[in-house]
């Protein structure tokens, strides 16, 4: 009987991949949430072979994630499709363009070259900047070897030009490595917008999380169910931004894409600065929390309102709504 279930299976399987319509792939007892998408998963197209990563490059799309918990390892189950994802025009078109009072945002990475620097500043000649824009010092040696020295932001922009102030990198902090007391110089490389592709979003629902995902093309996004068991694992009592940036450069994401109060906020993960937002319409009767996952047990019974957090925005306001919740961390009005 079990012989005869794994012929039917195997057949079932051969008649999806010829068809190259949907797989299944999975891995489970996974103790690490931060590697999954570079680790070959096993089942369907993937055969232990290929990661989610690697089946993205190769044309597949994922329809569904579900994630099961047991002791502390975890358990991913992957839906996925080779089909383009369709979508409604309507659905489409949700993501309206920046608003008047903001500036549009361009997510690629801009070198320039340092050519003068005062009380760790630099003035650079490229205007139009948006203050809260960030970025790395890169240090040339040996031609070809590179190091990165500083962290930097934007903290004046016109016209024509923008001041740059730097702080120290410190992402990549590792007791065992040794780290340089290297400082910024003149010729080194300041590359603003640094990793701004690679993105957290965190969405109030499905919907709305594949419209961002899908007007946001170029954009690499991890999995907001990633971000859920982190969250699940360390038992965070309180949601936070500061544990979202947290996690955001441990994965080294650059970007964080909130969506709250109709708008698509977009932050800078090392300054939390809202760069710019975008109009986008969703049902906030529909709404989860403390954001769309499908990681079990996450709830608001998690999150700790009562926590003092600048000045003590959430104090004895423990029923606020996704919406509520998300204008008093952005500190929107």
């Amino acid at each position: 009987m079990n012989k005869l279930l794994l012929i039917t299976i195997s057949v079932l399987l051969s008649m999806t991949i010829a068809n190259a319509k949907t797989t299944v792939c999975f891995k489970k007892d996974w103790n690490s949430p931060s590697s999954i998408e570079t680790t070959a998963l096993d089942g369907g197209v993937c055969d232990s072979k290929y990661s989610i990563k690697q089946m993205k490059e190769m044309g597949w799309n994922i329809l569904d994630i579900k994630i099961d918990s047991s002791a502390n390892n975890l358990s991913y189950q992957y839906l996925l499709t080779n089909d383009k994802i369709a979508t409604n025009n309507n659905t489409q078109n949700q993501v309206k363009k920046a608003l008047r009072t903001k500036k549009d945002l361009s997510f690629k990475a801009i070198g320039v070259k340092i050519a003068n620097v005062q009380n760790n500043e630099t003035t650079i000649d490229v205007g139009n900047l948006i203050v809260g824009q960030s970025g790395v010092v890169i240090h040339i040696y040996d031609n070809d070897k590179r190091l990165i020295v500083a962290n930097a932001q934007v903290i004046e922009s016109n016209e024509n030009t923008s001041v740059v102030k730097f702080s120290k990198f410190d992402d990549l902090v590792q007791d065992a490595i040794p780290s340089s007391n290297r400082v910024v110089e003149k010729n080194d490389i300041l590359v603003l917008n640094y990793l701004y592709t690679a993105s957290l979003l965190i969405a109030p629902d499905l919907e709305t999380f594949q419209t961002v995902r899908s007007n946001f093309k170029y954009n690499n996004f991890i999995h907001s169910d990633i971000f859920a068991t982190k969250l699940k694992i360390d038992n965070m009592p309180y949601l936070t931004k500061e544990y979202i940036q947290s996690y955001a450069i441990s994965q080294n994401l650059g970007t964080i894409f909130l969506v709250a109060n109709q708008n698509v906020y977009i932050l800078d993960t090392k300054t939390l600065k809202i760069l710019t937002s975008y109009e986008i319409a969703y049902d906030t009767n529909k709404t989860e929390m403390p954001f769309y996952t499908r990681v079990t047990d996450i709830e608001t019974s998690n999150l700790d309102f009562s926590f003092d957090f600048n000045f003590n925005l959430f104090e004895n306001k423990k029923d606020l709504t996704y919406d509520e919740y998300y204008k008093k961390l952005l500190g929107l009005k």
